[in-house]
């Protein structure tokens, strides 16, 4: 797809537009269209009929199409995604349950990029917006408001200790909008909200459950178990969940020929992976609730050295790598929000957290942990209010974090030091976000900073880090016409260096003797953003919706921090000096486009996406290239409305590389050259929509397949002789039973 072929798109629908408007209907209009049709249904109110009935712009309870979405991660207050000024995506259960982890659950999001790895649980490579896993935290992670990293660290553990299963909303912000989080947004920021027991209860019952098994043919299986307690008129409620699940050697697509004989693309491995969580509330008063909640997410494993990389059998001197990969999060959340007070809607997280991943070889006496221990506090309020005509919302808060590192490293009974552990961060953040709506709110105006004040410190060197940073954004939305919006966004992110990066000396690893560097400034990143979004119901006929959203951006990142080897130095190791440094910038700009067209019975998405990264001084790719993607999405709902049938296939096109050839060890390899295309088929079955009984109570069916015509894919930074081509066809089969 030609960037001129898309522009001429764009100029389309500008035009036709305002010829195509018409007056939307409102909230309270929508709510008496429901009743009315759930009268004029009777007995037979099913969602098709209900369909009918209703103005194609009124959902159905419980639905939503791609981008009539709430985000909250992009402002930390709720607003529409159309009508957001920057890049965002929201995910539902039903969007997360093709996979069973959350890094391939969110593949399908654009400027979210995975691969070039063996398919583990505990070693996945992702990516937002060019960075993700060994970017040194430029990318946030949170569950219910807690940050955590995704490889500690080890860079052989690269995981989101996140479980699709027991997520209920998950946000995905790209580029640098996301600052109101703190330092590390320069990629984006995942934020995932854990379920309720009110997500486990049907209306009117007090008590709920659900029970799942799960089956993939590619060497996987889950089963899970909730519980809840939360009845309607009583102020406590209570969730208890626990899931297990187990991952064997993994097939990757294709199979390696070598020496004109083809054999097996494996991964060796052996996971066993145990979630519990426990979630209580007390419902104090109106708008009034206190929440406790304990998250338990373990790996135990048998696998080969350095899980990312390495998908073969493990060396026959030290036998396999058998470790554990840890991940406990206790949350304390309140919230209050006065009925008829819109000056206050408090919420507030205290918080301690604790992640470790230890392991050691089979035959050889190693043993290693890294350990990250945090605890801290947020707290916000939203205040509303308006000043004539003009609607306002502000909002004011406070993050603190505190996190230690450590690790330990004893081989032959000796103990290694690493020169930056043990390590203390402490990052104390000081936001504003002000929204005001001018015009019947078709304006909607952002203005927002955060402060941050962060200090590091390396506890046994004596090595500290302190400075201080503001970050400012500046978001617009203006309805042009009904439900068409101009956006414009621009903000500010940064990263401060980590004590690794400032403090680590000596011999780490066999390839490099690393020097400190405690005169490390902070990245910093500023980016534009523009675009517009469309969302029209009754587009071609009365009950279909179409939904547009395309967003440019372009931006730099200054100060990059990187590895700066000292070719041809010998050190008392033998091998070559290295240390980070501040080096030159980044420019990054691409776009992100998506659409979606739904009538009651079938619908279709499409999303593409382009991205550049280029080094300021050389112009070559930076930190690697990527390939431009599309992807198009069908849903259909052939015979009745409890059997649906969703198709997708992502189109990744040759990339743009410079340089073309990697030098290593005297052997030059070419990075990736070639397309590739993938393919993913679902079906889902809800049995009791169609008066098809079973137990009388709800049940579900999954049957789908990842990858159908079983095509290997290399992502554009890798090389063409890697043997990680990705995780091969896998038919999967679920059945779900909610009591």
């Amino acid at each position: 797809m030609k960037l001129s072929t898309l522009s001429a798109s764009i100029a389309l629908a500008l035009f036709a537009a305002p010829m195509l408007a018409q007056p939307q209907t409102s909230a309270a209009n929508c709510a008496a269209a429901l009743e009315a049709a759930q009268k004029a249904c009777a007995d037979k109110a099913t969602p098709s009929c209900l369909r009918e009935k209703l103005p194609a712009e009124c959902p159905l309870p419980g639905e939503s199409s791609a981008l009539e979405r709430i985000t909250v991660v992009g402002t930390r207050f709720g607003i529409d995604v159309q009508k957001y000024p920057g890049s965002a995506s929201v995910l539902l259960p039903e969007d997360l349950d093709t996979a069973t982890d959350m890094i391939q659950a969110l593949k399908a999001v654009p400027g979210f990029d995975t691969g070039n790895d063996g398919g583990r649980a505990i070693g996945q490579s992702f990516s937002i917006r060019g960075f993700g896993h060994g970017s040194e935290n430029r990318v946030i992670l949170m569950q219910d408001g807690v940050r955590r990293s995704a490889n500690l660290f080890a860079n052989q553990v690269s995981g989101f200790g996140m479980d699709p299963v027991l997520v209920k909303q998950v946000d995905v912000v790209r580029g640098s909008s996301g600052i109101s989080y703190g330092g590390g947004a320069i990629g984006g920021v995942v934020g995932s909200t854990t379920k309720d027991a009110s997500d486990f209860v049907k209306p009117g019952n007090s008590f709920g459950g659900v029970a799942n098994y799960r089956f993939d043919s590619n060497n996987q299986h889950q089963i899970y178990g909730a519980f809840a307690y939360a009845p309607e008129n009583r102020p406590f409620e209570f969730l208890v969940f626990a899931k297990q699940a187990a991952r064997g050697n993994l097939r990757m697509a294709g199979d390696i020929v070598e020496k004109g004989v083809a054999r097996r693309n494996e991964t060796r491995n052996d996971e066993d992976i145990d979630t519990r969580f426990i979630k209580a509330g007390w419902n104090i008063g109106a708008g009034h609730k206190l929440m406790l909640s304990h998250y338990d997410h373990r790996l135990d494993v048998v696998t080969g050295w350095n899980s990312l990389y390495h998908t073969t059998a493990p060396s026959p001197k030290t036998g396999a790598v058998i470790g554990e990969r840890v991940q406990q999060d206790t949350v304390l959340a309140w919230r209050l929000n006065p009925p008829q007070n819109p000056w206050l809607a408090i919420s507030a997280n205290a918080y301690v957290t604790r992640g470790w991943y230890e392991r050691g070889y089979e035959l050889v006496d190693l043993y290693y942990k890294n350990e990250d221990r945090r605890w801290g506090f947020n707290l916000q309020n939203l205040s509303q209010f308006n000043t004539g005509s003009v609607g306002h919302r502000l909002l004011l808060g406070v993050d603190y974090e505190n996190r230690e590192e450590g690790a330990l490293y004893i081989s032959e009974g000796k103990e290694t030091r690493f020169g930056s552990i043990p390590n203390r961060y402490r990052d104390l953040g000081v936001f504003v976000q002000h929204e005001s709506a001018w015009f019947d709110e078709r304006l909607l105006l952002q203005l927002g900073g955060r402060y941050d004040r962060f200090h590091r410190q390396v506890m046994k060197v004596d090595a500290d880090y302190d400075n201080s940073r503001f970050s400012p954004r500046l978001g617009l939305s203006y309805e042009l016409f009904d439900g068409f919006n101009l956006l414009a966004n621009y903000s500010e992110a940064f990263r401060a260096p980590s004590p690794h990066e400032t403090s680590s000396s000596g011999p780490l690893n066999i390839h490099y003797w690393y020097l400190p560097n405690p005169n490390l400034k902070a990245e910093t990143s500023r980016e534009y953003e523009a675009g517009f979004s469309w969302r029209r119901h009754g587009l071609f006929t009365e009950h279909d919706r179409f939904n547009t959203k395309l967003m440019f951006f372009n931006g730099r990142i200054k100060d990059m921090i990187r590895l700066v080897v000292d070719y041809g130095s010998v050190s008392p190791g033998k091998s070559e000096y290295a240390q980070y440094q501040n080096v030159d910038g980044v420019d990054r700009r691409g776009l992100e486009f998506v659409m979606s067209y739904d009538q009651p019975h079938w619908g279709t998405t499409l999303s593409f996406e382009k991205l550049d990264m280029e080094d300021v001084k050389t112009g070559k790719k930076s930190p690697s290239a990527f390939a431009d993607r599309a992807r198009l999405g069908l849903h259909w709902q052939p015979f009745a409305d409890d059997f649906s049938v969703s198709f997708d296939i992502s189109h990744w096109f040759r990339p743009e590389q410079n340089p073309q050839t990697l030098v290593s060890r005297g052997v030059t390899y070419w990075y990736v050259r070639q397309p590739y295309t993938q393919s993913n088929l679902q079906m889902r079955w809800r049995p009791q929509n169609s008066g098809v009984r079973i137990w009388d109570e709800r049940l579900e069916f999954l049957l789908g397949i990842n990858n159908v015509f079983d095509q290997k894919r290399l992502p554009a930074g890798g090389v063409e002789t890697t043997s990680r081509t990705g995780l091969g066809r896998n038919v999967y089969f679920s059945i779900t039973k909610q009591f």
